[in-house]
């Protein structure tokens, strides 16, 4: 199947990019003695990358855009917002069907920050379990 090849390209280049920038903070942590975040909050930066790439340059309300990073505590409040619930959930499986690029396009399309951030939070947490079960990075403990 065509789509899954392209989902599974996409998770491929996402591994690439993670071990890249994790191996650039590394580089930069040796030198400046700053501490290495975990795999997950790579991987959220590399994700909030791909997000940026996609927003056009003329749309105010989202120019600047730089999802929030997570915090423990508020590890589910972006996704238990009922308005945004069915809307991210569908995102994610145009991730997991499409590929990731189709659905950063059309949370982008959406115009709306809440959704992007939502959406930003739960794909990386998806991302993430699956990269953790191919043995790719290591689990948060």
């Amino acid at each position: 199947m065509e789509t899954s090849e392209t989902v599974q390209q996409e998770i491929a280049q996402l591994e690439k990019q993670l071990a890249e920038k994790k191996a650039d903070l590394e580089q930069q942590s040796s030198e400046t003695k700053i501490e290495v975040p975990h795999d997950k909050e790579i991987l959220r930066q590399v994700v909030g990358e791909k997000i940026q790439q996609h927003l056009p340059a003329g749309r105010q309300a989202l120019q600047g855009y730089q999802p929030a990073p997570q915090k423990p505590q508020d590890d589910q409040l972006s996704y238990n917002d009922p308005q945004l619930v069915g809307k991210v959930q569908e995102l994610v499986n145009i991730a997991f069907t499409k590929g990731v690029d189709d659905a950063v396009r059309s949370v982008v399309q959406s115009g709306n920050p809440a959704l992007i951030d939502a959406f930003h939070d739960v794909l990386v947490d998806q991302l993430y379990d699956a990269l953790v079960e191919r043995k790719k990075i290591d689990e948060v403990k």
